[in-house]
C-alpha cells in the first residue's frame, strides 16, 4: 500500500486560526462570522483524518 505524508500538524494550525478569527468575529460583531465556519469545520475534519 502507498502511504502518503499527512499534514495534521498544519490542519490543527489552520483549525486554532480560525477558531481565534471565529471568537474575534464574534467579539467584535462582525456581521459576516459564518464565512469563517467552512473553514474551521474543513480544518477540523482534516485534523482528526476523519476525510
Amino acid at each position: 500500500m502507498e502511504q502518503t505524508k499527512k499534514y495534521k500538524g498544519l490542519w490543527w494550525l489552520v483549525f486554532l486560526a480560525s477558531t481565534a478569527a471565529l471568537l474575534f468575529a464574534i467579539y467584535s460583531h462582525w456581521e459576516w462570522l459564518t464565512l469563517i465556519l467552512p473553514f474551521q469545520t474543513t480544518a477540523f475534519v482534516k485534523a482528526m483524518d476523519i476525510m
